[in-house]
Parts: structure tokens; sequence; C-alpha cells
């Protein structure tokens, strides 16, 4: 157990919502194998993992696919769970790419990853973590859903999409999340964004900067935006709401109409260059910024980190964060990149979900998220009362 957690017996806790005594077991059971199934997490591992029960894979697919219990609830409770033992310095909204085969999984089409250079038969899902120094723990979800999945009636039905569920660009998926997270999160933190070629940043940032939210944002180096140049230090709080309210230039748009435009890597190119005096040490990082205004009057800071002499920066943020919060946020992007996000969701089976349905999946992404979180806090999985 990590020494600044208090042990609780953290299944009836996150699972009271679900309404019977049966459902709030075989949360329990599901998530404790999970955590303790070696390699792939198809429900008759899992089941064999925690129980002798020759019925209990049976009983595990009627759990995640059929029974009718909310996954919202789990997921407010986990955030608030996981918020008061692992305090967050930064709301991470990070692109999630699972690989599928067939044609049959809700939400499932072709996709290029840039990361591989490859194109991939994959769901894309968005997920949201708390991040501090025990890493990033994923507490909510978004499943995109292509414009087939979403206007066909047929696959709608074949999968259970239900009413409320239609198509979204992953860029609305992420304020969905960022909304959701100022209602069930205690403690606002600044919003970071990894695009991974799989987001569009302007809508995310118009988006964050209309709803009075610090945030910083992945951007790619082509992004051409209509930046004035900001002499002198980046200015304190003065031209922000001290009431937390939406700033100066909310809804403007990031890209003007009829401005001359530059892209962000030759603005950090000119005036952020990193120290000429050689490359960085192996392991090491260097921090580029130079401050900037957006279209609103608004200040904003360009970060640049690069890992070699190169001219060009390896990745590129964009943020309106005042100067006394960006070190410790533009250093857990320096930690933390987006390639690393996820990895104990994919290894506590995340990728495994082998149902079609789209409550299925949503159930199935909340347990893992259960399980990701007490695996990084060091807290035992109680199957029920008097278990702990």
């Amino acid at each position: 157990m990590h020494p600044a957690t208090e042990h609780v017996p953290s299944a009836q806790r996150l699972f009271a919502h679900l309404p019977r005594a049966d459902q709030r077991r075989w949360a329990g059971v599901y998530v404790k194998g999970l955590l303790c199934t070696p390699g792939k997490k198809t429900l008759r591992r899992i089941a064999a993992s925690v129980t002798p029960s020759p019925t209990a894979p049976q009983s595990l697919q009627q759990f995640v696919n059929d029974s009718a219990w909310p996954w919202r609830p789990v997921r407010a409770e986990l955030t608030r769970w996981v918020a008061e033992h692992a305090p967050a310095h930064a709301w991470t909204l990070c692109p999630v790419v699972i690989p599928k085969r067939g044609a049959l999984a809700v939400g499932v089409h072709r996709r290029f990853v840039p990361a591989s250079g490859r194109t991939v038969n994959c769901q894309l899902a968005v997920g949201a973590f708390l991040s501090g120094e025990l890493g990033d723990l994923s507490v909510d979800w978004r499943l995109y859903l292509p414009r087939r999945w979403s206007e066909d009636a047929a696959l709608r039905h074949q999968a259970r999409i239900p009413d409320g569920a239609g198509h979204a660009s992953a860029a609305e998926l992420c304020l969905a999340l960022a909304d959701r997270l100022v209602r069930t999160s205690p403690v606002k933190a600044p919003v970071v964004v990894h695009t991974d070629g799989h987001i569009d940043a302007e809508p995310v940032i118009e988006g964050l900067q209309a709803r009075g939210l610090d945030w910083v944002v992945v951007v790619p180096d082509t992004l051409p935006l209509s930046l004035a140049p900001l002499p002198g230090p980046h200015p304190a709080s003065s031209v922000r709401r001290a009431d937390g309210g939406t700033r100066r230039g909310a809804g403007r748009r990031l890209v003007a109409r009829h401005t001359a435009l530059e892209t962000v890597a030759d603005r950090l190119r000119r005036h952020a260059r990193p120290d000429p005096a050689g490359p960085p040490a192996p392991g090491r990082q260097r921090l580029g910024t130079t401050g900037v205004l957006l279209p609103g009057g608004e200040p904003a800071v360009l970060a640049g980190v690069w890992s070699s002499a190169r001219p060009r920066p390896d990745r590129i943020w964009l943020t309106n964060l005042p100067p006394a919060h960006q070190p410790r946020v533009l250093g857990l992007l320096g930690s933390a990149p987006a390639a690393r996000i996820g990895d104990t969701e994919a290894e506590l089976g995340l990728h495994d979900f082998a149902g079609r349905s789209y409550p299925g999946w949503h159930r199935h992404a909340t347990l893992v998220s259960v399980a990701a979180a007490h695996r990084r806090l060091g807290h035992e999985m109680c199957l029920a009362p008097g278990d702990c």
C-alpha cells in the first residue's frame, strides 16, 4: 500500500451505486480478475484467476454486457477517490488507439496512426486521466463513433448504442470529458491535451478558452496561428478574471481570418531556440518558450522540447497557464510522453474486450480504470464486506 494512502474498502464505495448486491459482488470479482490474470484478459481467464465456479465466465459476461448498471456514477466516484489519494497537478486528455480484428466491435474503423506510420483497424477512445506524482490515472472515457456507426440504424441496434450517443469529433469528446471533470473532480486543475494526430487542436483550445479553464495543448509544428509577439515576459494573471469566469476573448477563433499566419514551429525556431552549446546529455531535454498573444488579446506561451541539436523541436505545446503554474505542468509533460499514457490500462485489459456492444465497452473500460487505480495506489481489491 502506498504510504500516503489510507486503507479503505474501496469496492464498497466505488460500486455503491450498483443497484443489486450480486452486481456489486461481480464488479469486485471482475476487477480482481483484471489485476490477477496474466496476459490476455478474456472472461474465461479472468474468472479462472479468481473463482473455481464453472459458471463464473457466464456470470461475468452477463454482468459486463447485459446487466443494466450505470457506469457514469462509478466513474464519478472513482474520480473523487483518486483525487483524495493522489492529488492531480493536471487533468490529462489523451487519445488511445485500440487495434481490433474484424468489423463488428462498436466504433471500429480504419485509421492512420501517426505514431506507427500505419493505417490500422481500430477503435479510438479518448481517456481522461488525473496526472500527478503517481502518474496518470484514468477516470473517464469517451468512445469515438464514426458517422457510419451513428447513422446506420442496423449498426446502432446491433451495438446497442443509446439514443443520446452519436457521432462527435475527437475534439468534442475532449471538451465533454473536461466538462465532466469540472462537475466531478473536487479540485480544479489545468487541462492537458495530447492530440497525437487524432484530435484537432484548434477547436479544443477555443473550447477550453471559452470555458475559462487553464490549458496546455500539444500542437502540430505546422499549425498556423495568427499570434502576435508578446514583448517582455509573459504577463502575470492581472488580465485574468479572479472569479474564475470566462476570460476576455472567449469564443474568438484561434486562426483568425484575413491575417498573416505563422506556424508555431517557425515562431519557436526564431524566438526560442535552445542553448546552441550542443545537444543535451543522453536522457535530458531542453525546454524553450516564447510569449505570444492569442487573437483576443489573451497572453499565451509556446513551449518546445528538444532532445537533440536539431532546429525543429520534438514536441510543441501552447498554453495559457500563468508563469507560476508552468514549471510543474510542463515538467509532467516532459516526463510522461503521450506514448506511455494508458499503458497500465492496456496491460490490465483495455484492449482485450471481446464484446461488441457500446454499453459493454464502457462498463469494461470503467472496471479497467478501477483496477488501474488500485494498482497505482497500492490498494487491495475487496470483493465484499468483510474481505478487507
